[in-house]
């Protein structure tokens, strides 16, 4: 008989994980190179006539475009925003997704960038003020400021209470929100930029 799971079972197959509730796919690029024996990482600080964040520091990327995957989206907007080409830039991995708060799935991307590269930086000022150059080994030992925030639930003047046990007093588990701060002379790194490299740091020190 044939197998009654099968269906299921075809459906599952090469099936690429995405995220629930169709959220809007970004992807960024953490990139690091050699300065002289020293490994350090690029950030970009954005433009400050921008709508949206502005002066935040980050990394390269944007909203996956045209079927892309993860990895072209952080190398097209590298480019993009800093010049650095796709024959400079060497991939090593993803490190863990994150969410935002505007409901951005976001995937980071862990990449080698050629030396020679970096002498060549030709930022577009429409989207980037700056970019600085900070030692890895400055994250790794370097315990950032943690603050928790906690999240107000807001329900809907018709929310159905009655449909749940407990209604009105469900015991409801508590939402919070951790956020990061470093500090490298005077540059403040904090937000989602902030909580991928640390979530980068545990990789490594794990």
């Amino acid at each position: 008989m044939e197998d009654i799971f099968k269906n299921i079972e075809n459906s599952f197959k090469k099936r690429e994980l995405k995220p629930f509730g169709g959220l809007k796919t970004s992807a960024v690029l953490l990139p690091l190179f050699n300065d002289n024996g020293c490994i350090k990482i690029l950030i970009t600080q954005r433009a400050l006539k921008l709508d949206h964040q502005p002066g935040d520091f980050c990394f390269p990327g944007g909203r996956t475009e045209n079927n892309e995957t993860p990895e072209q989206t952080a190398i097209r907007e590298t480019f993009e925003e800093t010049g650095i080409k796709e024959k400079d830039i060497t991939i090593i991995g993803r490190i863990d997704s994150i969410v935002s708060a505007f409901g951005i799935y976001i995937i980071p991307i862990l990449a080698k960038i050629e030396s020679s590269a970096i002498n060549n930086i030709k930022i577009s000022h429409y989207e980037v003020e700056k970019v600085i150059f900070v030692p890895l080994d400055f994250f790794i030992k370097t315990q950032p400021e943690e603050y928790e925030i906690k999240m107000e639930r807001v329900f809907p003047n018709d929310f159905p209470f009655d449909k749940i046990f407990g209604g009105k007093n469900y015991q409801w588990g508590k939402q919070k929100n951790i956020q990061y701060f470093y500090d490298y002379k005077g540059n403040i790194i904090w937000g989602l930029t902030a909580k991928m490299i640390k979530n980068l740091c545990d990789i490594l020190k794990a």
